[in-house]
């Protein structure tokens, strides 16, 4: 993957700001691409693990709620918002559910979606203490 242009920064900042985490936080995980002339985008938080007790090892997907309202007003033009709440939709088959919003952000045509886990290949963010909730 090429260098991530400045301009996606202000965007995943505008994700973030609207993201309220219901249990452990993890960071953002970012994936994008030019296709023709839009910009994919992909974020969803990183998984964590689990360290001690019964799930030791294992991996969790941080739950989250998102502010749309806000997230809508970060874009000066937005064509269309939806929600794919089984990611079955043609659209989202490589994605899984997610919240999409496709318009213009920074001067460019954007299909962002802000996936409810990240995809199965990618590693955790971050370790929680099950046992003790001390995150590392």
């Amino acid at each position: 993957m090429t260098e991530m242009p400045a301009w996606i920064q202000p965007l995943v900042e505008a994700v973030n700001a609207g993201m309220t985490a219901n249990g452990p936080e993890a960071p953002l995980g970012l994936r994008y691409r030019q296709l023709a002339e839009v910009w994919d985008l992909l974020l969803y938080p990183l998984p964590v693990e689990m360290i001690g007790g019964a799930h030791d090892g294992g991996l969790a997907c941080p739950s989250f709620s998102l502010d749309l309202d806000g997230l809508r007003s970060a874009f000066p033009r937005v064509d269309s918002l939806g929600w794919d709440a089984h990611g079955v939709g043609p659209d989202n088959e490589d994605a899984g559910p997610c919240i999409s919003i496709r318009g213009e952000f920074a001067g460019r045509p954007v299909w962002l979606r802000v996936l409810a886990y990240a995809p199965a290949d990618v590693a955790p963010g971050r370790k929680v203490d099950a046992i003790g909730r001390r995150a590392g």
